[in-house]
């Protein structure tokens, strides 16, 4: 119960300084298009949960075809999530500064994502 409630406090605190580093590339340099990077914090947990509520739901312990599949698409997301901020640094839509505080930003959210995803691991047999 203690562990879960300091993680739960760690994850949201990470969460918290990756919108602010979002929100500051984005207001210091009067920028919004960075913001689009949001779609792809939420996105990117989709495809693996689903695939692990969909292995748990099968009784076929030989084939984890779904869960490599899920964690290519996550693996899209994330690199897409990057590719974005480069390429409008890259076409000079927002600064040089705007752009390490995304990649900041984007770095803190998505290992927020992991972390939450290795906190909270359901592997216990008594759960629905």
């Amino acid at each position: 119960m203690r562990s879960t409630i300091s993680g739960i406090i760690g994850l949201s605190f990470a969460f918290s300084v990756g919108v602010l580093l979002l929100s500051l590339g984005c207001a210091i340099y009067h920028n919004w298009w960075p913001a689009f990077v949001v779609i792809f914090y939420i996105l990117a947990p989709i495809p693996y949960t689903l695939a692990k509520r969909y292995s748990e739901a099968s009784y076929s312990t030989n084939s984890n075809c779904a869960l490599e599949v899920a964690l290519f698409i996550t693996a899209v997301l994330v690199i897409s999530a990057y590719g974005l901020v480069l390429v409008l640094a890259h076409h000079q839509t927002i600064e040089k500064g705007a752009t390490w505080l995304i990649l900041g930003a984007d770095t803190v959210m998505f290992s927020t994502i992991l972390a939450y995803f290795i906190v909270f691991n359901d592997e216990d047999e008594f759960s629905f």
